[in-house]
């Protein structure tokens, strides 16, 4: 279930907001092993991103992340990039 975030608008209403959830594992070295928690989104992360690194040496991480940089990693040969939009999806 998505988690609740409030946010002022610019005639200084709130709004609440539904705020994607993300698996997240990120090993803190390359090539070593994490431990998968949920992260909140915030609010310019708008996909839940996995990603796998084939060279020099083969790592992954998954989190929270905005499309926009999601596609920038595909354009390097050695990143695969899988990205969704629902609550821990990746």
């Amino acid at each position: 279930m998505s988690s609740l975030r409030t946010e002022q608008n610019k005639q200084g209403k709130t709004a609440c907001l539904l705020a994607l959830k993300c698996n997240r594992c990120v090993p803190a070295s390359t090539g070593g092993g994490c431990f998968t928690t949920v992260e909140i989104c915030q609010k310019d992360e708008d996909v839940c991103a996995s990603v796998i690194i084939t060279f020099p040496k083969y790592s992954y991480f998954k989190r929270c992340m905005k499309a926009s940089d999601a596609f920038a990693l595909t354009t390097i040969s050695s990143f695969q990039v899988f990205t969704c939009s629902t609550d821990r999806c990746n």
